[in-house]
């Protein structure tokens, strides 16, 4: 009973009151508005998105503004760590052939960075794209996530699109769990019929003349804002 009554006591002392000033102002700090994606571009994480609706808004500048609160902008800013930690990594075990590689093409118009470029033991260059996962997520990972492999395929294409490249076959999808930093990564083969499908959607919805009406997206999907 002691231990419970002094356990009351410390829970009023002040010394354990949380500070609100300091918590609004680092969120006010982080707060700030995100332009919408630019208009007359596919990006490979838009094309990732199953939504007709929200991609056709995108490439036609149809989206507007949207505001990073601090918990997002946090979020963002712990992601670009891991790609600098995971960096300092691939150097360190000489494997790094290049990181934020930027691609593009011209049709479909599709612009993107590629997280990292490695030389790998058995596969020559490979495209890496990483990504960061609760541990929920992480348990549950089988395979990559099929919005990654969809990003990374992109990747790989618009690699072997320039001609002057050595081309590559494979590409990983590396997930780290944000809890415990334990690893999976899922080897990818190249695949004509997955990149056939993306230039096939895109161009279909270059061509249309009016937005879809429906979303096909997730519940979250941000076309239901606009």
């Amino acid at each position: 009973m002691a231990g419970i009554k002094q356990l009351g006591k410390a829970s009023l002392d002040p010394r354990g009151k949380q500070d609100r000033w300091l918590l609004k102002a680092i969120d006010t700090y982080l707060t700030k508005k995100q332009s919408p994606p630019r208009q007359g571009v596919f990006f490979p994480s838009l094309v990732s998105n199953p939504c007709d609706r929200y991609v056709f808004m995108a490439y036609n500048g149809l989206l507007e503004s949207s505001t990073i609160d601090g918990n997002l902008s946090r979020i963002f800013d712990n992601g670009s760590s891991l790609e600098d930690r995971v960096n300092k990594y691939f150097s360190n075990m000489g494997i790094l052939e290049g990181r934020e590689v930027s691609l593009k093409s011209t049709l479909p118009p599709i612009s993107g960075r590629m997280d990292f470029l490695i030389k790998h033991e058995k596969y020559g260059k490979v495209p890496v794209e990483l990504k960061s996962i609760n541990t929920r997520g992480f348990e549950n990972l089988r395979q990559a996530k099929p919005e990654h492999i969809l990003q990374l395929h992109t990747y790989m294409n618009l690699w072997n699109d320039n001609r002057q490249l050595t081309p590559v076959t494979h590409g990983i999808v590396l997930y780290e769990n944000k809890n415990d930093q334990k690893l999976k990564a899922f080897l990818q083969e190249l695949d004509d019929k997955i990149w056939n499908n993306i230039v096939t959607r895109l161009l279909k919805i270059m061509d249309m003349q009016t937005i879809p009406e429906k979303c096909t997206g997730d519940k979250w999907c941000k076309c239901k804002e606009v």
